[in-house]
């Protein structure tokens, strides 16, 4: 097996001294890497084969472990930008270092900084800062020398289940902090092409290529996937025609991988052998086959540096390149092989690459297609005619693909879509044979014939719009959804594919196969339920908003405001973080959807949820709520026919298990009012509640201020509870002196963002928790609190704490 595949120890070793690295921050000194590879040459002197293999697979274990640390532990000198990081705009100077990307609303780009103002005097700075602009697109290359007006905030984990670890992504490109540009004129271009280089030159061809396109093709949603086919452009595609690809299951098209790259390189041969069997000479000199194959690689490279070097693009010129080699070498080539070879030299080059999903997803399915499609075909031997075959191959392939990475697609997004199985039957021809080569055809009569490159790009986009038409009726189509993927699973899934693929055929290969999805299979069953007899408090960490995940005794779940950002950024809140979080959690339907007020930090990713999760009933306060988000809400519940239960001060409810709910404000009105639109005067009519088990219970407060804590004190219901939710983010104007004294906690938790630009929580409210002897758990610190109860006892954990 290994002599087969020489690749197969020093790339999965490697790759699991990055998992490791990655997973644990695991780092290993130089001295180590050293000692390991003289172990390596001194076993390569013995007769055996086994110390050899065994110091290899060490060696390049550790030298993932190695390779990683520089990125997760870098040495940050005294003057990197992340040091000059604060509340206020600064002068950044420095030189663009990455080929900028437009996205739905604004661009983004690394810069090497070189040097700051501050307080009208230069400063010498250094590192990589990756730069936001709001709106607008940018006219910079790179190698240009740019000034801008940047905020430098240093990124940060919510600490939250299911996030996306956004600071290590940018540690992977050497990134140390990031800087928003709020408008296209708070940029300005000192010198352009103050480095010069061959990527420069690529980055120009490439946005003339784009600007062209884009005007021949002046439908957005047309010219966004043409040059997403031609030139890797994906981020100015529509989100909602984004989606649509991803629900028919053929969005992997629109990323430029092995497919793009066999169909170009296929043109190229045919064109490159059609002109040179029009001589004699090149035809009695050469092999002209072979020498048309070879001058497809350098045509690829470019190609592949044109498009942006993607790690799929760069995995199918590698394999391209290792065929063609093999060829010329008259050596047998081996599909496996050169995958292996392709991955090692991808992680060898750039180890996070290893993490970046475009990678994972091309590999694995290319990886199904070469182990399954050829067992699948020997079994069509039979079939008499040549197009029967080619159609039956087709789809092996396409199953293959889709079967080798469900189980990713569900580790990572939970959901995936099987309706690829029959769209790529349309799509792949539509796009990949047609709309594909009609553009690649053009991008050279760009320069060389304008008029006809805008007849060929016309061709592609009435292909496109086709593709699209279609693509929105699959997209109706249902789609396969399980968030309950874990690591393990992952991991079963791996082992799985590394049996069936590298060991030979045997009943002990079979029975080793069948291991992996077994323990997966019993680990899911054999874990917790979800009803455990104690009550679960978790407060979620979700920024500069709010949101608690109630889950009872007897199972049941009850959610408490949705989180959501404070200024309107085109993001959805509860699908990019607050559905992911509680999907984590094992939560796949809420019983009780709680909204205390319909202010953005709170109500952001309800719409979400309601559209999402089934929702048992609806909680507000007894006026409602205004505001757009809200009437998005309402508009989904009323979709779903979810019942609506207004509640006001004096309102009780007693659930299974002893657990009672006792609202304390907002006053019940005697004569309906207009709903609220006074900012402050809503937060003092919040949803006000304590909610009770056994002898523990928790004062939830909304964001309540003072004028209501007074109301609330000068009732007679209550208020002793174990756990204060401190009121508005811990702000000055709540958690009085008072109210403290009332309730008695043992505990409070606040939910802040951290670094905010609000200052919360306020000094005087911790002074004021501290001065009493309350502990205080703090998300801005802590991460995502979880709380736990029997109804006598109680523990906090913080499993998701932020680093």
């Amino acid at each position: 097996m290994f002599r087969r595949h020489p690749l197969l120890i020093p790339f999965w070793s490697m790759a699991v001294g990055l998992c490791l690295a990655d997973g644990y921050s695991v780092a290993v000194p130089v001295g180590v890497l050293a000692a390991v590879f003289s172990c390596l040459v001194l076993s390569s002197l013995i007769k055996s084969s086994i110390p050899f293999l065994l110091c290899s697979a060490t060696f390049f274990f550790v030298l993932g472990l190695y390779f990683l640390g520089a990125y997760l532990h870098p040495v940050v000198p005294a003057y990197d930008i992340r040091n000059f990081a604060t509340r206020d705009p600064i002068i950044v100077e420095g030189i663009v270092q990455s080929r900028p990307v437009a996205a739905a609303q604004g661009c983004s780009f690394v810069l090497r900084v070189e040097g700051v103002v501050r307080e009208g005097s230069p400063v010498p700075a250094c590192g990589r800062l990756m730069v936001y602009l709001a709106t607008g697109d940018t006219p910079l290359t790179r190698g240009d020398r740019v000034r801008c007006m940047a905020r430098i905030t240093v990124p940060h984990r919510l600490g939250i289940p299911s996030e996306f670890d956004y600071t290590r992504y940018l540690a992977y490109q050497g990134v140390t902090a990031t800087g928003r540009v709020a408008a296209p004129d708070g940029m300005v271009l000192l010198r352009g092409a103050a480095e010069d280089s061959l990527l420069r030159r690529f980055d120009l061809v490439s946005r003339r290529l784009g600007d062209f396109i884009r005007t021949t093709v002046p439908d957005r949603e047309l010219s966004s996937v043409l040059t997403a086919l031609l030139i890797g452009d994906q981020k100015r595609i529509p989100a909602p025609l984004n989606d649509a690809y991803t629900r028919a299951g053929v969005n992997h098209i629109l990323s430029i991988s092995g497919f793009h790259v066999g169909i170009i390189a296929w043109f190229i041969v045919a064109v490159a052998l059609y002109l040179a069997t029009r001589s004699e000479f090149l035809g009695l000199r050469f092999n002209l086959r072979r020498t048309a194959l070879l001058m497809a690689v350098p045509a690829m490279l470019a190609y592949l540096f044109l498009t942006g070097a993607a790690p799929a693009t760069a995995r199918s010129v590698i394999m391209l390149a290792a065929f063609v080699l093999a060829l010329h070498a008259e050596r047998e080539t081996d599909p496996l092989n050169a995958l292996l070879l392709a991955a090692f030299v991808l992680v060898v080059v750039s180890p996070p690459s290893l993490f970046d999903l475009s990678f994972q997803l091309s590999f694995l399915a290319l990886w199904g297609i070469v182990v399954a499609v050829p067992l699948f075909m020997e079994g069509t031997r039979r079939v008499p005619k040549n197009w029967q075959r080619n159609l039956i191959q087709f789809v092996a392939v396409s199953c293959a693909a889709a079967c080798a990475t469900i189980v990713p697609v569900l580790f990572y997004f939970g959901q995936t879509s099987l309706n690829g199985i029959i769209s790529n039957l349309l799509i792949v021809p539509i796009l990949g044979y047609g709309a594909v080569l009609t553009g690649f055809t053009a991008l050279p009569l760009v320069y060389l014939a304008p008029p006809a490159a805008r007849v060929l790009l016309w061709c592609a986009g009435q292909l496109t719009a086709l593709s699209n038409w279609l693509v929105a009726l699959f997209a109706k189509l249902p789609l396969f959804s399980v968030h309950t993927i874990t690591s393990l699973d992952m991991l079963c899934f791996l082992c799985f594919m590394v049996f069936a693929t590298f060991l030979r055929r045997s009943r002990g290969t079979y029975a080793l196969c069948v291991l992996p999805p077994l323990v997966a299979v019993i680990t899911h069953l054999s874990a917790p339920a979800a009803a455990d007899g104690r009550l679960h408090v978790t407060m979620l960490s979700v920024g500069q908003g709010e949101s608690l995940l109630v889950r009872f005794p007897d199972g049941g779940t009850m959610l408490v405001d949705g989180g959501g950002y404070l200024h309107d950024n085109g993001r959805d809140f509860g699908r990019q973080v607050l559905g992911p979080a509680l999907w984590k959690l094992g939560v796949h339907r809420i019983d009780r959807l709680v909204l205390t007020h319909s202010h953005p930090d709170h109500i952001g990713g309800m719409a979400f949820l309601a559209r999402t999760f089934p929702v048992g009933e609806f909680w507000e306060p007894a006026q409602g709520g205004t505001g757009e988000q809200y009437e998005q809400l309402r508009a989904a519940l009323a979709e779903r026919h979810v019942p609506r239960r207004p509640l006001a001060a004096g309102d009780e409810l007693t659930f299974a298990n002893g657990v009672k709910l006792a609202v304390l404000s907002p006053p019940r009105e005697t004569v309906p009012r207009p709903p609220v639109t006074d900012e402050a005067e809503e937060n003092e009519k919040s949803l006000v509640f304590r909610l009770s088990f056994g002898s523990f219970s928790m004062l939830f407060t909304a964001d309540a201020g003072f004028p209501t804590e007074e109301r609330i004190l000068a009732g007679n219901a209550e208020l002793t509870s174990t756990v204060l939710k401190a009121g508005h983010h811990g702000s000055r104007y709540s958690t009085s002196e008072r109210l403290l004294g009332r309730v008695s906690p043992a505990l409070a938790l606040i939910s802040a963002g951290r670094g905010n630009n609000f200052g919360l929580p306020a000094r005087q409210t911790l002074e004021r928790l501290r001065g009493r002897g309350i502990r205080t758990w703090r998300t801005d610190l802590d991460g995502t609190i979880d709380l736990t109860s029997d109804g006598v006892s109680w523990n906090v954990a913080t499993p998701y704490r932020p680093d």
